[in-house]
């Protein structure tokens, strides 16, 4: 197939290309130039250089050439979605969107196992701390609602996927890494309250594979799909998991939630601070994903060997808040003293 991508030098979207290289499709990547190219052969893909955000760029790459489907992997807010509509709309048979669970997360209830059909639940009131990205996860179902109405207009036939925390080597938000090197050091951990909310995360290479499977898939057209690891972790669960394959058994100190979110390293300009507490249990059906695509996702591990090896032995920086870890065993140590009145300063 000819294959349009806007967006595919960044962690997912490069795990995708690699991916529809090995299957023979020619491939057009869109992109401003500026991110280094690791994780595939460039000289096997065709690069047209522009803004996403530029309508004549796009109109004279629509109009040139010819493709059967586009990938936007990074349509964040409804306008770029709206462009892409306005422009592509019956000149290209077929849209895949990357989008997010955080449709669903901004969501004031949520019922468990989460289904595809549950993203347009009322919006819970406006909370700037939602682990899945409050503003994110609106502006995604705005993106959504674009599309849905281009692919009912009969302008392209969409599919979407909705995927949670994404993990890996190479991710830029180092979620695993805040953990592995806090592990390794052996100092306490810092839990932010109970460690028992449940969740999914789904290795990069399914993710990949999925977006790939859209393509040998008619029945995929037209639909929604949530692809997120079969395994189900809480963060007392993931810690288990990754203490047992570092062969570390650092003590874990829990914090409650109205205390730890006063403190100052509780958030981080950096990114992902203290990632994978998610405030409550979520829990996404990948039933449909299984039936239409044959999805199955990779065992934790077997997978997350290779990501601590990339940390540890190619990364080899700093962990999201690292600079913060002195404070962090500091209030641990004071918090273990003064738990009572900590609490009661707060209530």
């Amino acid at each position: 197939m000819k294959v349009l991508m806007i967006g595919g030098t960044g962690f997912i979207s490069s795990n995708v290309v690699k991916l529809l290289i090995e299957e023979g499709h020619d491939i057009t990547l869109v992109t401003r130039g500026e991110s280094k190219i690791e994780l595939f052969d460039k000289n096997k893909v065709q690069f047209v250089y522009g803004d996403r955000h530029d309508k004549e760029f796009l109109n004279k790459l629509a109009n040139e050439k010819s493709f059967d489907v586009l990938y936007d992997m990074i349509a964040y807010i409804p306008d770029e979605s709206q462009m892409i509509s306005d422009v592509f709309g019956g000149k290209v048979p077929r849209l895949i969107h990357t989008s997010t669970i955080s449709v669903y997360m901004v969501s004031d209830v949520i019922r468990n196992p989460i289904k595809e059909e549950d993203d347009k639940h009322p919006l819970m009131k406006f909370w700037d701390r939602n682990p899945f990205g409050m503003q994110y996860g609106i502006d995604k179902r705005k993106c959504e609602d674009v599309l849905w109405k281009a692919h009912n207009e009969g302008k392209f036939e969409v599919s979407m996927i909705r995927a949670p925390y994404v993990c890996g080597p190479n991710d830029p938000m180092k979620r695993d890494y805040f953990w592995i090197q806090r592990i390794m050091d052996g100092k306490p951990l810092l839990i932010p309250g109970s460690g028992d909310y449940a969740s999914q995360h789904v290795f990069v290479e399914d993710l990949a594979k999925t977006f790939v499977d859209l393509l040998k898939s008619d029945d995929s057209k037209g639909k929604a799909y949530n692809i997120a690891s079969e395994e189900i972790f809480s963060l007392n669960d993931y810690l288990d998991a990754l203490c047992k394959l570092l062969d570390k058994n650092p003590e874990r100190v829990n914090v409650v939630l109205n205390v730890f979110e006063k403190l100052p390293f509780s958030v981080s300009p950096e990114g992902h601070a203290f990632p994978f507490n998610t405030y409550r249990t979520a829990i996404f059906s990948i039933d449909r994903a299984k039936r239409d695509l044959n999805f199955q996702s990779t065992p934790f591990e077997k997978w997350m060997p290779g990501t601590i090896d990339w940390y540890l032995n190619e990364f080899k920086k700093d962990s999201v808040g690292y600079g913060n870890r002195d404070k962090e065993v500091e209030f641990v140590e004071k918090w273990r003293k003064y738990k009572g009145e900590l609490i009661n300063k707060t209530t």
